[in-house]
């Protein structure tokens, strides 16, 4: 049995598609698809089956991948040990608006793996991809040239207000409503600059009482009542409220990052991690933010729809991409 084979294979269930894995793998999608075909020979069973313009896992592939993670995982561990080489550490790169939620997820999900994690504005990630000192980046569409990206979802920016904010119970209002509005500035917004200028296009002033690069010192003052701030829907915080803006046309696109072909597995990987974290993270549904649309989003276009994949964590994620010794 070819172990290579396998972990090809690997690469399939977490990629999604053939063609994404062939492409993170560096080689073709024919070779891919000999490889698949086989394991099929090898196990006497069919894994995936034909499904539009792509491919669907089979229960075989479901449970071939179940089995195989820990045979992988194990052959990998042996090999560190007799090379007395411990395995690299991933480094992720962070966009700042999301590092204070996401940071401590991700890192619960590598288990076992060294795993370092860089936050940082847009630029500052882009800049770090092209010194390699990061591998891949959780960061904002478009991407300068030169650079991959991959986007998982698309959000409105809100404005989120205190429980006992006067406009607290709304569930939208007009910009010109915002004049006068005492704000908490986010220093960390990447899109601050064009947030400015829908302001002073539709002459809105509001009164600054604190400004804070701080995620956690931003929600700590809004949620206190002291002032109201925009940011992204999910910028989330348990018991804030989020209210749309009329006449505030402004979003953004959270993608997967990455510079170079041996950072795409890793990409791929990262993206199915994203999926299930996503999934998860949606806030109560009682609460008034969820009514004013402000729950988690879950990741669009972040994998191919014609393979439906089992995401259980212990099947999926980091710790299986670097063990896999990939």
């Amino acid at each position: 049995m070819n172990i290579q084979h396998l972990r090809y294979f690997i690469t399939v269930m977490e990629a999604g598609s053939v063609s994404r894995a062939a492409g993170a793998l560096g080689i073709t999608q024919p070779t891919l698809s000999a490889a698949l075909k086989r394991l099929e020979i090898e196990f006497g069973t069919k894994l995936f089956a034909p499904h539009g313009r792509g491919i669907r896992p089979l229960p075989g592939a479901k449970l071939l991948e179940e089995r195989m993670r820990p045979v992988l995982r194990a052959l990998s561990e042996v090999k560190r040990d007799l090379s007395g080489v411990a395995p690299a550490a991933v480094k992720f790169g962070l966009l700042q608006s999301l590092a204070e939620t996401w940071a401590p997820a991700l890192a619960a999900s590598a288990h076992d793996c060294p795993i370092e994690i860089t936050e940082g504005l847009p630029a500052e990630l882009e800049r770090k991809l092209f010194e390699g000192t990061i591998d891949v980046a959780l960061s904002t569409m478009p991407v300068r040239g030169g650079l991959e990206g991959r986007p998982l979802f698309n959000e409105p920016y809100l404005l989120f207000a205190g429980p006992t904010h006067p406009l607290a119970g709304r569930r939208t209002l007009h910009l010109p409503e915002l004049n006068r509005q005492p704000f908490v500035m986010r220093q960390s917004c990447e899109r601050l600059g064009d947030g400015r200028q829908l302001f002073e296009a539709a002459k809105v002033r509001v009164r600054v009482v604190a400004r804070t690069r701080q995620e956690s010192t931003a929600a700590a003052l809004v949620a206190a009542g002291i002032g109201c701030t925009i940011a992204a829907r999910s910028w989330h915080r348990q018991g804030l409220r989020a209210i749309q803006i009329i006449g505030f046309p402004l979003d953004r696109t959270i993608a997967v990052v990455w510079k170079t072909k041996e950072k795409a597995a890793l990409a791929a990987s990262l993206i199915r991690k994203i999926e299930e974290l996503a999934a998860a993270r949606h806030p109560n549904s009682e609460d008034s933010t969820a009514e004013a649309g402000a729950k988690f989003p879950k990741s669009e276009g972040a994998g191919d729809a014609s393979m439906s994949l089992d995401s259980s964590p212990e099947k999926n994620g980091l710790t299986a991409l670097v063990s896999s010794g990939r």
